[in-house]
C-alpha cells in the first residue's frame, strides 16, 4: 500500500512543481516587462526628458503634445531635467490591462515601485485625447498632454519622497499634486469651494474618476496657505481637517 501511495503521489508532486515553476516564470516575465516594456513598443519620440513609446509610428501631432506635457512638469519644483521619464501608449485595452491589472479602467498608471514607467490607455493623438474605458474620448481640459504630465508627476513625486514614503501619503496628496501639475494652472479656490459645498459630480473622485476635490485641497495649501511642495509631501496629511479649514477660510482674491 505504501509503495502504491508513493507511485501516485510522485507524479502529483512533479506536476505541482511544474505548475509552481510555470507560475513563477509568468510572474517574473510580467514584472520584467513592467520594468522594461520597450521590447513591445517599436517606436519612440523624445522631447526634453520625457520619452513617449508606441507600437505604431507616432504622428506629427505627438510633438506639440509632448512639448506641452514637458512644459507642464517643468513648472514643478520637483522637475529634474537630468531624469529621463518613460511613458508607454497602450493602443488596446488588453495591452493596457496587461500593465495595469485591476486599474485597467483608469486613464493612466505609473509604476512608482520600480523605475517610474507610466502607461496610458488607448489614445487619439490627432485629437490630443485619451479614450476612456467607455470608448468615448476624454474632453478638454483632460487632454493627452494632461494625462502625460499627471503620470510623470507621480514618478517625480516618488523620486522626491522615496518609494516607501510615497505610498504612505494620503490619496489627496498624491493625486491632487499630480493633477495640480497636470492642469498647469492655479486653482480657482472660490469656485472650487462652491463646487465642493454644492457636491458637484466632479468633486467625488469615486463617482467621477476625477481628482478635482484633491486638486482643490492641494491648491488651497499651496496658494492660500503658502505651503511649499516639500512640506506638502513631507508626511501624510489629514484630508478631513484640511477640508474643514477650507470651508471656513477667508480666501484671498
Amino acid at each position: 500500500m505504501a509503495r502504491l501511495w508513493c507511485r501516485v503521489t510522485h507524479p502529483l508532486r512533479r506536476n505541482w512543481r511544474r505548475g509552481a515553476l510555470l507560475l513563477v516564470s509568468v510572474v517574473a516575465g510580467h514584472l520584467a516587462l513592467i520594468v522594461h516594456p520597450q521590447p513591445l513598443f517599436a517606436h519612440s519620440l523624445q522631447r526634453g526628458n520625457v520619452v513617449l513609446y508606441a507600437r505604431a509610428p507616432l504622428p506629427p501631432e505627438a510633438v506639440p503634445i509632448l512639448d506641452d506635457a514637458v512644459r507642464r512638469i517643468s513648472r514643478s519644483p520637483l522637475y529634474d531635467p537630468a531624469r529621463t521619464h518613460h511613458v508607454f501608449l497602450c493602443d488596446t485595452p488588453t495591452l493596457y490591462g496587461f500593465f495595469t491589472l485591476w486599474k485597467q479602467r483608469s486613464g493612466g498608471v505609473t509604476d512608482t515601485w520600480a523605475w517610474g514607467n507610466a502607461f496610458i490607455r488607448p489614445t487619439n493623438i490627432a485629437h490630443n485625447a485619451v479614450i476612456g474605458a467607455s470608448g468615448v474620448e476624454k474632453a478638454a481640459p483632460r487632454t493627452l498632454a494632461y494625462y502625460l504630465a499627471h503620470e510623470v508627476s507621480h514618478a517625480m513625486t516618488a523620486d522626491h519622497t522615496g518609494r516607501v514614503a510615497f505610498r504612505s501619503l494620503a490619496a489627496f496628496q498624491k493625486e491632487g499634486y499630480a493633477d495640480y501639475v497636470g492642469f498647469a494652472e492655479p486653482v480657482d479656490l472660490a469656485k472650487g469651494r462652491a463646487d465642493f459645498i454644492a457636491g458637484t459630480a466632479d468633486m467625488d473622485p469615486q463617482k467621477s474618476g476625477h481628482y478635482d476635490r484633491y486638486r482643490l485641497l492641494v491648491g488651497y495649501l499651496l496658494q492660500e496657505r503658502r505651503m511649499s511642495v516639500d512640506d506638502l509631501l513631507a508626511k501624510r496629511l489629514d484630508q478631513s481637517q484640511i477640508e474643514r479649514e477650507l470651508l471656513t477660510a477667508r480666501l484671498n482674491r
